[in-house]
């Protein structure tokens, strides 16, 4: 009963935000968040662009798994509809634990050798992600959309956890600007989930690390389902 209180109270903060439900129908464009209490998991609607992921160059390339389309990120693998403040609400509404251990200096002082910020990996309750589209509907894990590349540090599983990162001033201050990560391939201080196997000095390291398996996945501009599964 707690959590369908809480999940009802969240739906009603955000009433007047476009695409939040709570149901057992599948999200859409126009309904892109979907909270499912009884099943402990989260499915959010929006579109798969593995080309483009390989493809992208620069600071934050092969580094976004699923990104609000109103934020500043780009190249992500996935883009959403779906406001990340509003994902972290839905995320807490279902009982899930934030990490909140990192800090932006584990970012911003990523190219800085003497910060142990960078090295720090995201703590919170465990998640399991998974990707399902058209052509396959019963969906397959994430780490499976990812092919591994070789090098001294090959890729290992991803540990998907509820970083939080709620209160950064980018997400206090009414229209400003902000990242608008869901969910980051490497241990992020802005993404709301982020993997705890890799620290941003990881990413700086093998920035190339993750790279879409375009024989697996659906064209650029596909329509995919994303679940966030609550891991007991």
């Amino acid at each position: 009963m707690k959590v369908l209180f809480t999940v009802t109270f969240v739906v009603a903060l955000f009433r007047h935000t476009p695409g939040y439900c709570q149901s057992l129908g599948q999200p859409t464009v126009t309904t892109p968040l979907v909270v499912v209490a009884e099943a402990k998991e989260m499915q959010v609607f929006g579109s798969i662009y593995p080309a483009r992921f390989n493809a992208a160059q620069g600071d934050e390339a092969h580094y976004h798994l699923l990104v609000w389309q109103g934020g500043t990120s780009r190249a992500a693998l996935i883009e959403t509809p779906v406001d990340d403040l509003v994902f972290h609400e839905a995320l807490v509404a279902l009982g899930v634990q934030p990490g909140d251990n990192l800090t932006m200096d584990s970012w911003s002082k990523r190219h800085d050798p003497q910060s142990a910020a960078p090295q720090e990996k995201v703590l919170g309750s465990a998640l399991d992600v998974w990707i399902a589209w058209e052509g396959n509907p019963r969906g397959i894990s994430v780490d499976r959309t990812f092919r591994q590349v070789a090098s001294d540090d090959p890729q290992s599983a991803i540990a998907w956890r509820f970083g939080g990162n709620r209160d950064r001033w980018f997400n206090r201050v009414p229209l400003a600007p902000r990242p608008g990560c869901l969910a980051c391939l490497y241990s992020c201080p802005s993404g709301k989930v982020s993997n705890g196997t890799f620290s941003i000095s990881d990413y700086v390291t093998a920035p190339s690390r993750f790279l879409a398996n375009s024989d697996m996945l659906p064209p650029d501009g596909t329509p995919v389902v994303v679940t966030f599964r609550v891991i007991p």
